[in-house]
């Protein structure tokens, strides 16, 4: 017999980053790779290839940049920036990224596991068939987010905002939206299975009625 569920919220696990690290002293290539190591106020922008594990970024620019392969472990990412970044299928495992802004970055079919983001400003971010795995967000700005035909698993929202975000043909397990505003969210129904409050679900009712073709009729 199966355990009945619980319905509780996995945790994401912490970072594994050596207490010391050394000050990376290298340049940015097309392929670069970084590994137990401190980087700060470098631009990879022009790399193809960045893979990181172990690692403390700082101040690091990304804006613009077009990866084919991105791969980022055990990491702590702060002050990045990164608007219209393009990295499809990228892999983020079990880092933390704060204070950091991905506006307008495009993350289509890429797999974050075991990850926090604070602070982060993903406005018109696109994740599109992204796989969220024990994944927060908190105090992060995520209008017009497109989390089209995402999964999401072991995901909670905290104090966020989710205006005009689209979470058409969503699946969701485990998914906490705290006491986040859902007015203006699109594509409600990818959210069969979330967590809401009574409060959440009478500001999501107008959007269920308007997907699932219901027509409200005026009485005189």
């Amino acid at each position: 017999m199966k355990p009945k569920d619980s319905g509780t919220i996995l945790s994401p696990a912490s970072p594994k980053v050596q207490p010391v690290l050394s000050d990376w002293q290298g340049t940015p290539e097309l392929e670069t790779e970084l590994r137990d190591c401190l980087v700060a106020d470098k631009s990879f922008a022009s790399s193809k290839r960045l893979l990181v594990e172990g690692c403390k970024l700082k101040a690091i620019g990304l804006t613009s940049a077009r990866f084919d392969k991105l791969e980022v472990t055990d990491t702590f990412m702060y002050h990045i920036e990164a608007a219209g970044m393009r990295s499809y299928g990228a892999n983020f495992l079990r880092s933390e990224i704060a204070d950091c802004r991905f506006t307008g970055a495009d993350f289509a079919e890429a797999q974050f596991e075991d990850c926090i983001f604070k602070n982060v400003k993903f406005d018109e971010a696109g994740f599109r068939f992204v796989t969220f795995k024990r994944v927060r967000f908190e105090n992060c700005v995520l209008r017009q987010a497109d989390f089209s035909s995402a999964k999401l698993s072991h995901v909670s929202f905290e104090d966020c905002e989710l205006e005009d975000s689209n979470f058409a043909n969503g699946v969701c397990g485990k998914v906490d939206l705290g006491n986040e505003n859902l007015t203006n969210v699109k594509g409600v129904l990818g959210l069969k299975g979330a967590n809401i409050s009574d409060e959440q679900l009478i500001q999501i009712a107008p959007l269920l009625a308007v997907e699932l073709g219901f027509k409200l009729s005026e009485h005189a």
